[in-house]
């Protein structure tokens, strides 16, 4: 008999403690024998030599953890712990998808940043329940009411808090005051009228209600104490066995979906795996369709960080990985039949760039294919060749994500290579209202003409650009004007994307007596060079905006804002909170911040702390000088 299983998805902003908070799930149940350190590198989930060197984690992983313990399993709680660095994020949105709810921790010492309201705004958008855990109580100078104060503005309505100063929770004793247990039942109209019926019914319906309104998404449970010291653990494994009692069961996205895949990996002992959560019962032998191509599952591993265990058949829910197959991408849905791919993932925005060549022409080939596998291992990478040049250009998520690519690159090709310095993706966006234009083309000393194109060129008020005609065209014509439009929308004048331009066609007058069909090639090269004359007039370069929040102790405050204003950071607003520190909010082109985090580092001799959001679309975005 498969156990009742439940998927805590791990999410915070930058070390406020998810990690450290697994590590001791894992030794609570009995999986390790004492907590790792990130410090010293011994975590069983962050064991990559990167995430060991930084500090930090660069990937999910996946922790298959009975509880209470292996022996005496009355439950299979998988968690995903996930990355907290902003570069990372893609991670953490394809582990929403598997994920039953967010389990979001706070450092009450630091207080919330800009990610963990990102992280309370992915998870409600998605319809996933969130618990709260207060963490680092044991600090002086940690601030509860602040943190819940703050998590009200996030939730636009108070959340519940379960736990006593003594760290004792009332609803999982059945013993406590009145005030403790109403404002779990008092959302739930039905409840209220029971409780009114029996006022001795109040610790059962308030476990009823704390069941209905965290699974409904009416009530936002928070739980406290330290993932380091241990405390409030034992409590939140308690409550999370309470929870999973009244979980749905899960259910496709589709009717022909299987399966979710939300990570890619290179395992120390198995190599390659593909990770997916089941949508349907699964065993080794069935046939699974990713768009036409259909693949066999040879083998089925239960991952839990470095260690497995193989397996032949799993339940609708679990979280798998195999190395059946390797193609699909994290939110690609897995199939029973033949039907189109899709994607649960938005696209990765990858703004910023660095460009690659080995120093040996014969080492090409292999730098090339180990891109490639770094490409693979991480979604939010993309590799591609420039046409112009030849060299490779490794694009990413941020310039920490950058730095961490070029390290991995460096395991996999040990060859030297040469690189550029990081850029910010820089773009060209139409900004004159209506333009009426005119292309023609000659060629041959003037014997032959393209003949003439009436166009208004239009902003679309968006980032958005395409082609649309106001008069019927032959299909050769209408076929290289949008050829030209594209071709130069992809690359401008000096190799910038331009964005939010229309091109509306009015006419078109041929050449008397001409084969308009064969004109075909002098129409492209028309608008192909109107248009390249034309942009660089009416348009400006842009690029991503970046939101900052920093926080320091009042000794570097001045260094700090003198610094941000060389960049011409607009500061927006700067607050004092405990401790003798402050928390600077302010904003900047993204171009202007390269190196910055550097900087700080040196600045505050490594006691600043930096959460740094890039923003692109439409309404964020900062015009370059």
């Amino acid at each position: 008999m498969s156990l009742p299983h439940l998927n805590p998805g791990i999410f915070a902003h930058i070390d406020a403690g998810k990690t450290t908070l697994l590590e001791r799930i894992l030794f609570e149940t009995g999986k390790i024998s004492a907590p790792g350190r990130i410090e010293e590198g011994t975590t069983e989930s962050d064991y990559l030599a990167e995430e060991i060197e930084r500090g930090i984690s660069i990937q999910s992983t996946v922790a298959c953890i009975p509880y209470p313990n292996s022996e005496k399993a009355r439950l299979l709680l998988q968690f995903v712990d996930n990355p907290g660095h902003l570069d990372f994020q893609s991670q953490a949105n394809a582990s929403l998808l598997v994920s039953d709810f967010g389990l979001v921790l706070i450092d009450t010492f630091e207080g919330l940043k800009s990610q963990t309201f990102q992280n309370v705004e992915a998870l409600r958008k998605s319809g996933k329940p969130i618990l709260f855990f207060l963490n680092k109580l044991d600090r002086p100078g940690a601030d509860i009411l602040t943190s819940l104060v703050d998590l009200e503005v996030a939730l636009g309505k108070e959340p519940v808090l379960l736990f006593r100063e003594d760290g004792s929770i009332p609803i999982l004793q059945k013993e406590g005051q009145e005030g403790e247990f109403l404002p779990l039942i008092e959302w739930d109209p039905e409840l209220s009228e029971e409780y009114l019926k029996d006022h001795s019914l109040l610790p059962e319906l308030a476990l009823q209600g704390l069941l209905k309104g965290f699974w409904s998404g009416n009530l936002f449970p928070v739980l406290g104490g330290s993932a380091l010291q241990g405390k409030g653990v034992h409590e939140l494994l308690t409550l999370l066995e309470i929870l999973a009692k009244g979980k749905k069961p899960a259910s496709s996205q589709s009717k022909e979906g299987i399966a979710i895949v939300f990570k890619r990996e290179v395992h120390p002992d198995l190599g390659k795996l593909l990770h997916f959560q089941a949508l349907a019962p699964i065993k080794t032998g069935d046939s699974i369709f990713f768009g036409e191509t259909e693949y066999k599952i040879q083998n089925l591993y239960r991952i839990s960080a470095r260690d497995y265990e193989e397996t032949t058949k799993v339940e609708a829910g679990e979280l798998l990985a195999t190395d059946s197959f390797f193609f699909p991408r994290p939110g690609d849905l897995l199939t029973r039949h033949n039907i189109p791919k899709a994607s649960l993932l938005s696209p990765i925005r990858r703004q910023f760039q660095i460009l690659l060549e080995p120093e040996k022409g014969e080492d090409r080939e292999e730098l090339w294919r180990a891109l490639q596998d770094l490409a693979w291992l991480d979604e939010s990478v993309a590799v591609d060749i420039l046409s112009e040049t030849g060299q490779f250009r490794l694009s990413g998520t941020g310039e920490l994500h950058l730095e961490i690519s070029l390290s991995r690159l460096k395991e996999s090709f040990l060859k030297s290579f040469q690189t550029s310095g990081i850029k910010v993706a820089r773009f060209a966006l139409w900004k004159n209202l209506v333009q009426k234009v005119a292309f023609q083309h000659t060629a041959f000393d003037h014997k032959i003409s393209s003949g003439q194109v009436l166009a208004s060129l239009e902003s679309s008020h968006s980032f958005s650009k395409g082609v649309r005609f106001n008069v019927q065209l032959p299909s050769s014509v209408e076929e290289a004007i949008t050829s030209a439009f594209d071709e130069v929308m992809a690359r401008g004048k000096d190799g910038e994307e331009v964005l939010g331009l229309s091109m509306i066609i009015e006419s078109y007058e041929s050449p008397p007596g001409a084969n308009v069909d064969e004109l075909s090639s002098l129409i492209k090269v028309a608008v192909i060079k109107g248009l390249k004359d034309i942009i660089p007039d009416y348009s400006e370069l842009i690029g991503p905006r970046s939101e900052l929040e920093i926080l320091t102790p009042d000794l570097y405050l001045g260094d700090i804002l003198a610094s941000l204003a060389k960049r011409d950071a607009r500061i927006r607003k700067v607050t004092s909170v405990t401790d003798g520190r402050q928390l600077i909010q302010a904003s900047a082109a993204t171009q202007n911040l390269l190196g910055f985090s550097g900087v700080l580092r040196n600045m505050a001799q490594g006691r600043g702390v930096l959460s740094l959001d890039s923003l692109f679309d439409f309404d964020n975005h900062s015009v370059l000088f």
